[in-house]
């Protein structure tokens, strides 16, 4: 039994929205985080096999598609870090008493996030704003921002894990309490990391082929190119990351594992629609990448990929939930709902999306149509 003593009281001040709200806005803009961020590490991650293989087989598409990448990184990383500040928030509002504790645990490689985070961006704008002096060194310059944000989401996840632990902390204080702990000794870490990397790079395939798309009306021989090499980049990750998450899900004590497998209805619920949405988006995948007219088809495809992430989220959040269930009592946590501040939160969300929504698509151009 763990001594409560270790876990924080909750926080006398209540909270300002009502508690279903706080945790749809926090599930909400963790997907909106997450999408950019997987564009922004899986982007680099192509981006350098792109400039590998372009080299290797001479190849003017592979550069083509190195080129579109290198624009899109720097605003993408911009976004990551813009969209992941409100679920941080939203993360400290209703879980701080894990978040802060964990946190203090691991506080110099969390702190060391900044200066890899720095680096890393620095990184992409050299990458994106002198890619054609670069030449010989953009594989070099990509390559180490790629590992530089993936290193962050290594620190991210031990954090994210340990925080669903307190029976930990005691001991791991004691041992050391000057903040230099990480978490590996729990067998989900690495699943649960490596879950998120392959699906970065499967979000990066998607990318690639709506570029692959809008090209396809300025210049229809790389566009089909770039739609086949990003369909395989997201069916490669993809079938991989079926694996890893089976991994993850055994690698978690059996009553959580469990969870899924009809312990709870709404958790296996999420399981189910994740996997039966993942499975229609591979099959309209491998139907799109090979048809006359594959825009309608790898849209859906698209359409169905993100459903599973979300599905993903989800089933994220109930597995908190269950870890956390002995420590915290959401009955004793008081509110005091702002309803002014939260429509004004909201009113900055959309104006905020639509900005970025406008800025995506200037990155991209106009879709070409069907008939091409």
């Amino acid at each position: 039994m763990i001594d409560q003593t270790m876990i924080p009281d909750i926080d006398p001040i209540a909270l300002p929205a009502p508690i279903w709200l706080l945790k749809f806005l926090l599930l909400l803009t963790f997907t909106l985080h997450i999408l950019a961020m997987n564009v922004a590490v899986g982007g680099g991650f192509v981006a350098a096999f792109s400039e590998y293989f372009g080299r290797k087989k001479k190849s003017q598409n592979h550069f083509e598609l190195s080129r579109g990448i290198a624009k899109m990184l720097p605003p993408f990383t911009a976004f990551t870090i813009t969209l992941g500040v409100a679920p941080l928030l939203f993360l400290q509002v209703l879980y701080g008493q894990f978040f802060y504790t964990s946190t203090i645990l691991m506080a110099w490689p969390w702190l060391s996030v900044i200066i890899i985070f720095i680096l890393a961006y620095y990184g992409y704008y050299i990458f994106s704003f002198h890619w054609e002096k670069l030449n010989g060194k953009r594989l070099w310059v990509v390559s180490i921002s790629s590992i530089l944000l993936a290193t962050i989401g290594l620190i991210y996840v031990n954090n994210i894990v340990l925080m669903l632990t307190p029976d930990k902390w005691k001991a791991m204080y004691f041992a050391n309490p000057h903040g230099t702990h990480l978490n590996y000794d729990d067998a989900t870490i690495i699943p649960r990391y490596l879950h998120y990397m392959i699906s970065a790079m499967a979000v990066a395939g998607v990318v690639v082929i709506m570029w692959g798309i809008r090209k396809l009306k300025t210049n229809d021989q790389l566009g089909k190119w770039a739609i086949r090499y990003g369909a395989w980049w997201f069916l490669i990750p993809t079938f991989i990351n079926i694996a890893i998450g089976l991994w993850w899900l055994i690698a978690l004590p059996r009553d959580f594992m469990l969870m899924f497998m009809g312990g709870n209805q709404l958790a296996t619920g999420y399981f189910l629609a994740g996997l039966a949405s993942i499975f229609v988006s591979i099959m309209l995948m491998f139907v799109g990448m090979n048809a006359a007219k594959p825009v309608g088809k790898l849209m859906a495809a698209k359409l169905f990929f993100l459903i599973s992430i979300v599905t993903m989220i989800l089933m994220r959040h109930e597995l908190r939930e269950a870890y956390l269930k002995p420590y915290i009592n959401w009955d004793a946590v008081k509110t005091e709902p702002q309803w002014g501040v939260i429509i004004i939160f909201v009113l900055l969300l959309v104006g905020g999306l639509i900005t970025v929504g406008w800025m995506v698509k200037k990155s991209f151009g106009k879709p070409a149509l069907e008939s091409k």
